[in-house]
Parts: structure tokens; sequence; C-alpha cells
């Protein structure tokens, strides 16, 4: 026998109603609702779902929020990031742990020893283990954001890519290619862009607009294109720049690519 201080109450309610009837989740439930992820949080299944406030997504940039809000691709994107395909309840969490989400990607949590207080990447969770017939809530105070979630120019100042992007809002062209979906960019490292070569070729084409421009789209393709999709010795794309091609070399020296 185990004495209880309370009447435990059956769980009665899916994933999906709860976030419907909580007035803090109606952006989240757009969104989930919009990505097609909300029927199935009507359904049986074992889901973790990291929610976050409306207060929460008020944090984000306007811009981001307004992509997020208009029926962006990225929308699919954020809110599977926030989805982990099993149940996952705090106490296991004593020091950290990694799991995956939707799409495979980690997700790194940790609880903090000095005050208990857990963390998802980074940002604190404010309400633990609200239990579903599906799953398991866990409010968080951020949005987590994925690089699948951000427009190019945020992504780009996330990895230290400051240069480049300058270069980017420069010619023009860092609004375009935010909202640009379907796009890949070869981006020249910091090291690369301070060669003396290349800060010469970059002062004489700042003096002309459209040149620099020119030298920024021969260093796009579309549609988006990744490692492992350049599985042959030779790979021509064409550029963002008119009648110009990339020619890519793929060279296997194992155990690296």
């Amino acid at each position: 026998v185990h004495v209880v201080d309370r009447v435990l109450q059956p769980v009665t309610q899916s994933l999906a109603q709860l976030i419907a009837q909580d007035e803090q989740f109606t952006t989240l439930e757009s969104m989930l609702n919009k990505a097609g992820l909300l029927k199935q949080l009507a359904e049986p299944g074992h889901w973790t779902l990291f929610a976050f406030t409306d207060s929460a997504f008020q944090k984000l940039d306007a811009n981001i929020r307004k992509r997020l809000t208009d029926a962006d691709t990225c929308i699919t994107n954020v809110v599977r990031h926030h989805l982990v395909p099993h149940t996952l309840c705090s106490a296991p969490i004593v020091t950290h742990a990694t799991t995956l989400n939707l799409d495979g990607e980690p997700l790194s949590l940790e609880r903090r020893p000095e005050d208990g207080k857990l963390f998802v990447n980074k940002v604190q969770i404010v309400a633990k283990d609200i239990m579903a017939t599906n799953g398991i809530i866990h409010v968080v105070d951020d949005v987590l954001m994925p690089d699948s979630g951000q427009p190019l120019s945020h992504v780009l100042g996330a990895h230290n890519l400051t240069t480049f992007r300058s270069l980017l809002e420069e010619a023009g062209l860092s609004e375009a290619l935010d909202s640009t979906s379907n796009v890949t960019l070869f981006v020249p490292s910091e090291e690369a862009l301070s060669q003396p070569a290349a800060v010469a070729e970059l002062d004489k084409r700042r003096g002309d607009p459209a040149a620099l421009r020119d030298l920024l789209l021969f260093h796009s393709t579309g549609p988006a294109v990744k490692g492992c999709d350049l599985g042959s010795s030779r790979h021509e794309l064409k550029s963002g720049l008119a009648d110009h091609s990339l020619r890519l070399g793929y060279y296997s020296s194992w155990p690296f690519l």
C-alpha cells in the first residue's frame, strides 16, 4: 500500500485538446494546424511537446514572426523541432541528456544542479510533465529555433559569417534571399574573405554594385543541395548568375569525404 496525498485523477485529454483549451498557446496551436500536425496530436501515440507560449513567440525578431504567421514554409521546420516522437518525463534528467526531435535533430536537456531548473537547448522549461493521453507537455519560455526555421541572413549571423552577410546587404540581396525558399549558398569563410586576393577583388567590385551583385549570385544555386546529394565525381549546378554554372568535384579520401 502506498498512501498518497490526493485523489488520483485519470488523464482524459489529448495533447491537441490541452493546447486548444489553453489561451497561452494560441500561436502554437495555429502553427501546429498549418503544419498539419495538430490532428496527429489528437490521435493515440507517444509524444513529447516542448510548448512555447504566445509571450515566448513575441520575443522573436519581428521579421521572423511575420514569416511564421504568414504560413511560411519555415512553420513546419519550427514546430517539428519542438516535437519528440516518444514520451520524455523530466524525472530521468539528473544532469544532462540528449534526445532527437521529429526530424532526427538532437535536443540537449540539462538540469542545473544549484537550483534544479530544467533547460532544453539552453531554453528554460517553466512548467513540466503536463500529462496527456498521448504524451506529455513541457512549457518553454522561448521558441526553440532551428537553423531551418530562420531566414538565411540570421543563419549567417548565427554562424559568424558576418562579412558575407554584410556583402549581401551592401548588394541589396539580403532581403531577396530571405524571402526565397529552396536555395543553396556556397559561403566563403571569414578567413577566405580576409585573403589579400579576395580583399582586392571585393574592393574593386564595391565601386560597381552590379558587379558585386553578380559575384555574390555566382555563390548561389537552387534548389537546395545537401552534401549527401553530391554523390558523383563531377556535378554541375546552375548558379544564380545567368548563363554561369558551378562545377563541383567530389573526392573520396577515407575516412573523410
